[in-house]
């Protein structure tokens, strides 16, 4: 399937370019063909919606987890953020450009599921070997606070009955 807004990805590859051509250091990117753009991109918003997130989906039909209904702690703001029952969050749409840099740059990472702590050959020695994270921090840090128990949002708060 060829890649659809709001149906198997959460930008278009005409949207990431736009992204990218204000960023610095995306020769990923930029050199990569729009086949590899949208296969990159269909694969972040699939690994984005495997996350379990705040809320409700708007309508049981939706293919994506977003747009939805509740709320969420926004830590950059300081502030509980509504969410918009037709937009998607900025939060999920950065997360999905730069995962799929990080895919485009980093073939093997869906691959790799090792890591070598030391390798010695002769007189080389190497040690603390890993290969590049599933998720990039960056990533990480734009969605947690739209995760469940990730903030104090309505939808992430706890409680206990007495």
């Amino acid at each position: 399937m060829a890649l659809a807004k709001g149906t198997n990805s959460y930008v278009t590859v005409a949207e990431a370019d736009a992204y990218f051509a204000d960023s610095l250091n995306k020769t990923a990117w930029t050199s990569a063909n729009s086949t590899q753009k949208a296969q990159a991109l269909v694969t972040a918003t699939s690994m984005i919606d495997e996350k379990q997130y705040t809320g409700m989906v708007v309508s049981d039909s939706q293919e994506l987890a977003f747009p939805r209904y509740g709320s969420y702690f926004d830590p950059k703001y300081g502030t509980e953020v509504v969410f918009d029952d037709i937009l998607v969050p900025e939060r999920i749409v950065t997360a999905t450009y730069e995962l799929a840099y990080h895919l485009l740059n980093n073939p093997d990472v869906l691959n790799s599921s090792t890591t070598v702590r030391d390798l010695s050959v002769g007189s080389i020695s190497l040690s603390h070997i890993s290969s590049s994270e599933r998720v990039p921090t960056t990533v990480s840090r734009l969605l947690r606070p739209l995760t469940l128990n990730a903030g104090l949002g309505s939808g992430n708060t706890w409680w206990r009955a007495n």
